[in-house]
């Protein structure tokens, strides 16, 4: 139905303000294309250890005792 208008759309060349807000949206795309590589490139912390099993042979202690 608008193949003949896409491809007038296409070949015809952009005014200075078209190309101007494309460029625009083309760098808001790149960059947050780079915020989310930046993210899931970040190193990962490993997470502390904040409880450990008890030493073999070693009795576990019992709540009341300090």
């Amino acid at each position: 139905m608008n193949t003949g208008y896409m491809i007038y759309q296409a070949e015809r060349p952009k005014s200075a303000r078209e190309q101007r807000e494309i460029d625009m949206s083309n760098a808001k795309l790149a960059e947050a294309i780079g915020r989310l590589a930046r993210l899931l490139a970040r190193p990962v912390r490993p997470r502390r250890q904040t409880w450990r099993p008890p030493a073999p042979g070693r009795p576990v202690p019992c709540e009341g005792d300090a």
